[in-house]
């Protein structure tokens, strides 16, 4: 009798080993899936609970508080800054740069001691559509825009330039596109920074003023750096 009995428990060891196998393997699984659910509910309860910086802001101003120092020691006035859209799309930004730069440049005479003012003025005006990477109005974006140009001054080459009493002073206006890029990073109290870069053409050909660096050249190019500005 002891003989059948072993003989019995012999052949029912290897099912019982491969239940316990496969209930521990149902274990294991159930485990990890349950800690992979509370990762989930975790991550979209901080998703639902997060609100980005621009959620109740609507508009912006930005302003180169370095471009306006510099300008404070040079020869001419100059303000550059931006008017932001933010609740258009909370994925994008339509966004209004403007440059204005005025003044008189100190030219002598060729040959001669003569000095002479170059009056300058110069405006740019900007519509640009920023579309940001990420799943908020934050961080790397890419833009495309529009320019119109407005230049008032004296024409000729910087570098051949003689000034005169009766230089003519001539008026051009220019239209351009331009693609570009950028960062913004945004704060909860609706301070911001930023910086980008852009590149693109007029539509007409180059004019020469004296004391006008691009935006008497064929191409449209751009870059800023310290550009702080606050949404509300």
């Amino acid at each position: 009798m002891k003989s059948i009995t072993f003989l019995i428990l012999t052949l029912l060891l290897p099912f019982s080993a491969v239940a316990q196998d496969s209930t521990a393997a149902k274990i294991d699984t159930l485990l990890i899936n349950q800690k992979a659910l509370m990762e989930l509910q975790q991550q979209m309860y901080k998703e639902a609970m997060h609100v980005p910086p621009l959620a109740n802001k609507s508009v912006g101003i930005e302003l180169n508080l370095a471009r306006i120092l510099a300008s404070s020691a040079d020869d001419f006035f100059t303000l550059t800054g931006t008017f932001s859209l933010f609740a258009v799309s909370r994925k994008a930004e339509i966004a209004f740069p403007f440059f204005y730069q005025t003044g008189n440049s100190t030219r002598t005479e060729f040959l001669g001691d003569t000095e002479y003012d170059v009056p300058l003025t110069v405006i740019n005006l900007d519509a640009t559509y920023r579309h940001f990477l990420g799943k908020y109005q934050d961080g790397f974006y890419f833009s495309t825009g529009m320019r119109y140009t407005y230049i008032k001054g004296v024409e000729g080459d910087d570098f051949f330039f003689s000034p005169s009493p009766g230089d003519p002073i001539t008026t051009t206006h220019r239209a351009g596109a331009y693609f570009g890029l950028g960062y913004r990073y945004f704060t909860e109290s609706g301070f911001y920074w930023g910086m980008s870069v852009i590149y693109g053409r007029y539509f007409g050909g180059q004019r020469d003023y004296q004391e006008v660096l691009l935006d008497d050249q064929k191409i449209i190019i751009d870059a800023e750096l310290l550009k702080f500005g606050f949404a509300f």
